[in-house]
């Protein structure tokens, strides 16, 4: 029997934030998802089993509309990135497919397929940009807030740093410590903006809200 909850698609919902999101509103939305790894699209269906997931890649064009057209979600919440600012100076092109090209078919699919409201999560990184990665995201919130119209709302949710999120510095920082190793730090005069997972899934969920 169909359900009469709203349906939210996410991109990448098998990482830190998709999965706090997932978990907290399990019970308001009904949530699918598209990512590309196998093994985190099992450990998400055995943690969420209601959650109906798809396995593809972004870049394909294709797929992404026959996805959006069978799910016919009312809202999109494009969560998929590369986020590490190292990886993402030593490999510019990747970097670029993937944070601003899969986000253009993102747009294009949402328009085509005539999606409410489709939400970019991009970071603070895009203010006044320094890296490529910071550029990249700026580049995404440039075409979201392009595609913007009265029938196809496009939006950008800003984060700061997620605590405990893959490959960020608390778990290295852990790690570190476990081994009795001194922790590396960029600077002892620097300052690191950090929210925790579920205060990013608030910030979303209030974006969804807001946006009409």
């Amino acid at each position: 029997m169909e359900n009469n909850l709203k349906k939210i698609l996410l991109t990448g919902g098998t990482g830190t934030v998709g999965k706090s999101f997932i978990k907290n509103y399990i019970n308001k939305y009904s949530f699918y998802n598209i990512s590309r790894g196998g093994e985190p699209l099992v450990n998400l269906n055995r943690e969420f089993p209601d959650v109906t997931n798809f396995m593809g890649e972004l870049s394909d064009s294709s797929f992404l509309n026959k996805v959006f057209k069978k799910v016919k979600p009312d809202v999109v919440i494009h969560l998929s990135a590369l986020k590490h600012v190292d990886f993402a100076e030593e490999n510019p092109i990747k970097t670029c497919e993937a944070n601003v090209l899969a986000s253009i078919n993102i747009i294009n699919a949402s328009l085509n397929n005539n999606i409410p409201k489709t939400i970019g999560i991009s970071t603070d990184k895009a203010c006044s940009p320094e890296n490529v990665y910071g550029h990249t995201k700026s580049l995404m919130e440039k075409c979201f807030l392009d595609a913007d119209n009265p029938d196809n709302r496009f939006a950008i949710c800003r984060f700061s740093n997620v605590a405990h999120s893959s490959g960020s510095v608390i778990p290295y920082w852990l790690s570190l410590k476990d081994k009795g190793l001194p922790l590396n730090i960029t600077d002892p005069n620097m300052n690191r903006l950090m929210f925790s997972k579920n205060d990013s899934s608030k910030l979303i969920e209030e974006c969804v809200n807001s946006v009409s």
